[in-house]
């Protein structure tokens, strides 16, 4: 795990305010053919997190197809340090689990600034059902809400369940063209970008092939954050 030294100011990273579009962008890919969930060579994605220049944490996003099941694991870790001092941490670890393209269930938890969060997520007589640290009493989301873990690129087409704390999020989302993105090694990978703004405010991108590479936002400190693939 990384270690940073900052100015003298308690971060407050957030790290699922990276984490939900809204249900107004399904018309930005309507047009175009239907996408398959995209397993990635060797079955895993990982990304280093920057936080102006400094590297401060990692994801992983771990893929274990197996027939028509898919099960995802992402598991996230940050440290912030100040005089190598820890200021901030944050630990998530979420696992969704899919069956032919259908999200079953999903479970996550959250350490983050010293609290405890969690999300959980499944389906029940042809609902999907969510409680969580915001919402403990179950409850029903929209038709197409996915999960906020951002590698699924379906997640565009609708709202987004919040895995950190179980609410539902809907910042409008715009597509903002082609570009590129840079990788942890310096190489610049072309990239699909999309624009969330509203409830949270971040930009994701993905390949041609529409698998995830990259995430900026602004955390809730001020600070610049991005992910950097490994």
């Amino acid at each position: 795990m990384a270690e940073t030294t900052r100015q003298n100011r308690q971060p407050a990273l957030g790290r699922r305010s990276v984490l939900a579009f809204g249900a107004g962008s399904a018309a930005l890919l309507a047009s175009g053919p239907v996408r398959a969930q995209v397993v990635p060579p060797g079955g895993q994605i990982a990304f280093q997190l920057v936080r102006n220049g400094d590297i401060i944490g990692h994801e992983t996003v771990t893929f274990q197809p197996s027939g028509s099941r898919l099960t995802v694991a992402v598991d996230v870790s940050i440290r912030v340090t100040v005089a190598m001092i820890p200021v901030y941490r944050l630990h998530h670890h979420e696992t969704e689990t899919w069956e032919n393209g259908q999200l079953i269930s999903f479970a996550a938890t959250t350490h983050k600034g010293g609290r405890d969060f969690y999300a959980q997520g499944w389906r029940e007589n042809g609902r999907f059902m969510v409680r969580g640290t915001a919402h403990p009493d179950s409850y029903q989301v929209p038709p197409g809400a996915l999960p906020t873990s951002q590698w699924n690129h379906a997640m565009l087409d609708g709202p987004m369940i919040n895995t950190e704390d179980g609410r539902m999020m809907h910042p409008a989302v715009t597509a903002a063209g082609q570009t590129t993105v840079a990788a942890a090694n310096g190489r610049k990978i072309p990239a699909r970008m999309f624009s969330a703004r509203g409830d949270l405010h971040f930009d994701t991108y993905f390949s041609a092939s529409w698998e995830w590479v990259g995430l900026s936002f602004r955390a809730e400190d001020g600070s610049f954050v991005t992910y950097e693939k490994l």
